[in-house]
């Protein structure tokens, strides 16, 4: 699933799942990437499922190497 707000670069991601730990963490309450709606799949693959939340994007406020940033809207 791709969402509108949200721009991929696969490849800058380093694989350090901050973006699914924060994911999984908020939605679930547990630091769980099984649980996260952000798939990382090597070799160079990201992606949401179907549960994502339209609009969230705390993935983006957590990647620190810019492979998961926020579109800016205007």
């Amino acid at each position: 699933m791709e969402k509108a707000n949200i721009s991929i670069d696969a490849a800058k991601c380093a694989e350090c799942m901050s973006c699914q730990l924060i994911c999984s963490f908020t939605y679930t309450g547990a630091f769980n990437p099984e649980k996260s709606c952000i798939v990382i799949s090597p070799p160079a693959e990201i992606r949401f499922t179907d549960e994502c939340r339209e609009g969230c994007i705390l993935c983006t406020r957590y990647c620190d190497f810019g492979a998961v940033t926020r579109v800016k809207e205007g």
